[in-house]
């Protein structure tokens, strides 16, 4: 299982990568993190512009910490959202249900809870979420399907069939002639 720190630490470095699939555990530690640093965020800015009732804030909105942390973490937002939606076999385009009313957001918020599909799907394999991106904790890695292995097949297709393989396609042919064909044309 993911941690915070690793959790952080994937966000940021794929913060421009909508490719590939993001653990529900990374999705939601990360969500945490920001929720907690954008609380804090606020909390700076309201102790340093609006604490005293005469204090006018500040046109400059360079000013705002929680600006400023809510704007640069919008790709990192954006991009773990898309790959929690790999994860669980969607199409990224499902973020766009948030814009549905009342019912929207709800449905959203199942989709981010559901488990993560097991296998691998088309938008990569199953996460490993025990791989550190700076070198820390530890690195066990799964074995890796040979991919040359696909190729197999087509070594195969320039073999001659043998006469028995030959007559069972022929009487498999036959049979789905007198099943399909001859049928329909009777009834």
């Amino acid at each position: 299982m993911m941690g915070p720190i690793a959790a952080a630490e994937s966000v940021v470095f794929k913060s421009f990568q909508v490719r590939g699939r993001a653990t529900r555990a990374e999705y939601w530690w990360w969500g945490l993190i920001i929720t907690l640093v954008l609380g804090g965020a606020i909390w700076l800015d309201y102790s340093r512009h609006f604490s005293t009732p005469d204090a006018t804030p500040p046109l400059n909105p360079l000013e705002y910490a929680s600006l400023v942390v809510a704007t640069l973490t919008i790709p990192g937002n954006f991009c773990v959202t898309i790959r929690r939606l790999h994860d669980t076999g969607r199409s990224g385009f499902w973020y766009l249900i948030t814009l549905v009313p009342f019912i929207g957001g709800l449905w959203f918020l199942i989709l981010m809870l559901l488990p993560s599909e097991r296998d691998d799907n088309i938008y990569g394999p199953t996460p490993n979420p025990t791989i550190s991106y700076m070198g820390h904790g530890p690195a066990t890695v799964r074995a890796k399907k040979d991919p040359m292995q696909a190729y197999a097949i087509l070594d195969r297709l320039h073999d001659e069939p043998d006469p028995a393989t030959i007559a069972a396609r022929k009487e498999e042919i036959r049979e789905y002639y007198r099943n399909r064909v001859l049928q329909s044309q009777t009834s």
